[in-house]
């Protein structure tokens, strides 16, 4: 999360990728297919430019 939040502060030409749990909305750092927190596979992905 601290890594997205800079790029969004430090913008960059690159956009700031963030994955989140949508059941219980733990950010994902890495391209995870589950959850670690609650094991959901119901994982979205947001492009902040």
């Amino acid at each position: 999360m601290r890594e997205a939040v800079k790029s969004v502060l430090f913008r960059s030409d690159r956009p700031t990728v963030i994955e989140e749990c949508r059941r219980c909305g733990t950010t994902i750092e890495t391209a995870r297919t589950d959850c670690p927190t609650c094991g959901c596979d119901d994982i979205v992905t947001y492009q902040i430019r």
